[in-house]
């Protein structure tokens, strides 16, 4: 997966921008933003752009099939987070959107979205307006994207280690799909203290079935050297899993030294400061 290239290493026109701060929801104890953090802000950034743009009277209803998260520094808390939105490549029902991160604090994150224009009356596939298409082929490099997966490894058979995760409400969108961030928040519990998210990494997360609103999921996985695997069957009433995948996730390094620790938080205290207006 970590051969994997993007087409476009910056983008080749006006972009969509955007800034925030960093909130502390989004970070763990060392201040770092979680992956599951990053998959909000593409998230976000997608939504504020789709309205911003008038395509929710065109193209309001989007998945997503893939998600690729390049972690090459972490942003951290406090700081403000930077995001340009641009499009690759494109087909006729979906399309690779690049997002760039970078906080004022230091931090650089490159992302990938496999994003697929559907019906909602049929759920299924649709081609994307006029409109959006000619504004999302302004600067791609590909206009026949194909899908072909990244995450092909075999999934293990089911062990002692496999565990069950009884799904939120709160983890579910407004089209009661699993929320991206959702998905990413197993992955950084199963890697809590890991050297793996402490270096530059690639985490890559493929969507293969839907997982609907009240599920339960048994979450399998593997570590070793190459790095970290996991996989979410869906369980049935009885507590059987589904004979395949609704997801998988790998996570790798990149080339890279290990990541330096955030600059130190709080600042310096003094008795008074000139405060803000």
């Amino acid at each position: 997966m970590s051969d994997y290239q993007f087409l476009q290493a910056a983008p080749p026109g006006p972009s969509f921008e955007r800034s925030w701060p960093v909130r502390t929801g989004d970070v763990d104890p060392a201040r770092r933003v979680r992956l599951d953090g990053i998959a909000r802000y593409l998230q976000d950034m997608a939504n504020d752009e789709m309205f911003h743009r008038g395509f929710d009277a065109t193209d309001p209803y989007w998945l997503v099939r893939r998600s690729i998260i390049d972690v090459h520094a972490p942003l951290h808390w406090p700081s403000d987070v930077t995001l340009l939105r641009w499009c690759e490549s494109t087909s006729s029902r979906w399309c690779n959107m690049r997002i760039t991160l970078r906080g004022s604090a230091g931090g650089h994150v490159e992302t990938e979205a496999f994003w697929i224009r559907f019906s909602a009356d049929s759920g299924m596939p649709t081609h994307i307006s006029d409109g959006g298409m000619e504004y999302l082929q302004q600067y791609v490099t590909e206009t026949r994207l194909r899908w072909k997966a990244l995450n092909t490894a075999t999934p293990p058979e089911p062990s002692a280690a496999d565990y069950t995760v009884k799904l939120r409400a709160t983890d579910f969108d407004p089209y009661q799909h699993l929320n991206n961030a959702a998905y990413l928040q197993l992955v950084e519990d199963d890697l809590n203290g890991d050297p793996l998210l402490a270096a530059p990494h690639r985490a890559v997360i493929e969507y293969l079935a839907p997982i609907p609103l009240g599920s339960s999921v048994q979450v399998r996985f593997e570590r070793d050297d190459a790095g970290y695997r996991q996989w979410l069957y869906l369980l049935d009433g009885d507590g059987a899993p589904a004979r395949k995948p609704a997801s998988a996730v790998s996570v790798v390094p990149l080339p890279g030294e290990p990541f330096a620790p955030p600059a130190p938080w709080p600042p310096e205290q003094v008795d008074r400061i000139e405060w803000r207006a």
